[in-house]
């Protein structure tokens, strides 16, 4: 499935400048689950200067899971989302969002990532 992607391309210390934007901000709102599906989901984080996104695919992740969240970034402004993933972290058990999964994965997504 095509749902995988890698890391941007930008400069490490443009990513690692955001990580640390996003580690250090205080989130100012509770994440907004824009999307919950059979294998992946779409959650919004809004932190004082930041706004950034969490994707997590299950290995049950379908077609159309991956049409589903190609239309919530879309829809959030975000088309291009895989140029913005500045880490990535595989979890090797089952997550709780996705009952009978056994791994996920976890994308962070920055949209202001330079190009």
């Amino acid at each position: 499935m095509a749902l995988s992607c890698e890391l941007a391309t930008a400069t490490p210390h443009v990513i690692r400048g955001l990580l640390h934007l996003i580690e250090t901000s205080p989130i100012t709102r509770a994440p907004n689950h824009l999307l919950i599906s059979v294998g992946a989901l779409v959650g919004k984080i809004m932190a004082s200067g930041a706004t950034y996104y969490h994707l997590v695919v299950s290995d049950q992740a379908t077609d159309d899971c991956e049409t589903e969240v190609e239309t919530a970034f879309r829809d959030e402004g975000v088309p291009s989302w895989r140029d913005s993933v500045i880490e990535v972290v595989h979890m090797p058990q089952p997550n709780s969002f996705f009952p009978g999964s056994t791994e996920s994965t976890l994308y962070v997504i920055h949209p202001e990532v330079a190009r």
